[in-house]
């Protein structure tokens, strides 16, 4: 059958560079709400569904499904476990590091309401250099303190740990045999049991809902890449999980049935349509530098206007020097380090 997710996911011919930046530019949007307004204010789609999903956990989801996918894809070609981390530690830290870097030295000392030598003699300067090696740490000296959303210098930054626990438990399915068509069936149910417990718990750990939906995304991704010889990519189907989409939402279950429906819709979007970009990125993929670059771009622009701003006109004014960041992270920095490190 023509349609299978297996034939038409051979190549490049797809919609995943394309559908990274969206979800990178989505991104954007979302943050722009609370950054500007507060940090209770949601974007529109969480606002229409009554926080069940907003634009920037749509955003994550995209990149954690399509991770799933294409990092399973990837194990299985390498197969080697030096060269696979090797792949992941090249891909996330130096990217990484550069924005954690800038942050420190360039971004701090500009916006700090501190002096700066005090700045510069803080214990919480270097302390935030523990991002780059993945260990949180949310502010800097008096940066952004007048900001209405918080001292928060860059918030997305929580997905990357999460990430790469993703790609640690990719590598360990893959290394007890159980990435394959007929063991993978009981980590599915697992899966799907930890996910109700999980939605149980949440009642009174509203955290774990945000942690479990993009490590969930990244192991359905990584099922559909098990699975892909059977799995049809059918536009009737594809409507059915819209439908499911807008009814769930309506019903206020998404937080459930968002594992069933949204994976199916993001794999025919970004494989199945007739209309393809599979050279959007032929110059670099910069959607990771604009992930990384985003928010403090916004914070910076808050408070130029004083820590408190209309979102739209946020978002507005940080899309062109965040695409300009993601291009010279993609140019200076990713690039460079995938040739160093190409053997």
């Amino acid at each position: 059958m023509k349609n299978r997710l297996a034939d038409i996911s051979k190549g490049r011919d797809n919609n995943l560079d394309l559908l990274r930046f969206i979800a990178a530019i989505m991104v954007i949007f979302s943050h722009a709400f609370p950054i500007s307004l507060g940090a209770e204010v949601m974007d529109p789609l969480a606002v229409i569904t009554k926080d069940q999903i907003s634009f920037g956990s749509l955003a994550v989801s995209v990149f954690f499904l399509y991770g799933g996918f294409l990092i399973c894809k990837s194990l299985f070609r390498c197969k080697e476990t030096k060269k696979y981390f090797k792949a992941r530690i090249i891909r996330i830290f130096p990217p990484l590091m550069v924005v954690v870097l800038l942050c420190s030295f360039c971004l701090g000392p500009l916006y700090t309401v501190l002096s700066v030598p005090e700045y510069f003699t803080s214990a919480g300067t270097y302390r935030y250099l523990l991002n780059g090696i993945l260990i949180l740490q949310h502010n800097l000296p008096g940066v952004f303190e007048n900001n209405i959303y918080g001292a928060a210098v860059n918030g997305p930054l929580w997905t990357l740990p999460i990430e790469f626990v993703c790609y640690i438990m990719c590598w360990f399915f893959y290394k007890i045999n159980i990435l394959n068509k007929k063991r993978s069936l009981g980590t599915i149910l697992i899966f799907c049991l930890g996910c109700i417990g999980v939605m149980i718990l949440s009642q009174k750990y509203a955290i774990l809902v945000t942690m479990i939906r993009p490590m969930g995304m990244f192991f359905i991704g990584m099922m559909f890449y098990v699975y892909m010889e059977y799995i049809v990519m059918s536009r009737l189907i594809f409507w059915i999980c819209l439908a499911g989409c807008i009814a769930s939402s309506i019903l206020g279950i998404f937080d459930y049935t968002i594992y069933i429906f949204l994976p199916y819709l993001l794999m025919y979007i970004g494989y199945a349509t007739n209309l393809k970009f599979p050279d959007f990125a032929k110059r670099g993929e910069i959607s990771y530098g604009i992930y990384l670059s985003a928010w403090p771009v916004q914070q910076m622009i808050c408070q130029y206007f004083g820590g408190q701003m209309n979102p739209v006109l946020n978002f507005i004014l940080a899309i062109i020097p965040s695409i300009f960041m993601g291009i010279v992270i993609c140019k200076c920095v990713e690039k460079p380090m995938a040739r160093k490190f190409k053997n």
